[in-house]
């Protein structure tokens, strides 16, 4: 397993990625993965993130959760949880069920947040930067520029 530069990005990843990452191998979130365990990115996930994917996986792609298993154990990142305040302090920007996302990648001082969610984090990723200098974006759009 590869160790990250000092100017590698911190990413944190939300569940539509971790999900997407599980289900389908040929899948940009897959790369995103790979980028981590090259060292490329440092990622960040938070234990609602986990529990999140997981239970989708569970109802939705059962068949997908061994795989998700297998990878969540050599997966090389850090975990950030935030506490209610900042939860509820995100909360006034964002959707209260990705408000705990946006938190955590605040409490880990990350800048960039990866996910597929277009209906409440892409379409207001102009607020939460100019809120909490955070830029949510695809994986296709992390990768393209690392």
């Amino acid at each position: 397993m590869a160790t990250s530069t000092p100017t590698a990005p911190r990413v944190f990843l939300d569940s539509s990625v971790l999900f997407a990452a599980a289900y389908s191998a040929k899948a940009s979130a897959r790369d995103l993965l790979l980028a981590a365990i090259q060292g490329r990115i440092v990622l960040v996930l938070s234990s609602y993130v986990i529990n999140e994917t997981e239970r989708n996986l569970l109802r939705r792609a059962p068949h997908a959760h061994p795989g998700f298993l297998r990878f969540r154990k050599d997966l090389p990142y850090q975990l950030s949880d935030p506490p209610d305040a900042l939860v509820a302090d995100t909360a006034r920007i964002v959707v209260g069920k990705d408000a705990p996302i946006i938190a955590a990648a605040r409490r880990a001082q990350t800048t960039l947040v990866a996910t597929y969610d277009r209906k409440d984090l892409l379409s207001k990723r102009q607020e939460i930067l100019a809120a909490f200098g955070v830029t949510v974006a695809t994986p296709e759009e992390i990768l393209a520029n690392l």
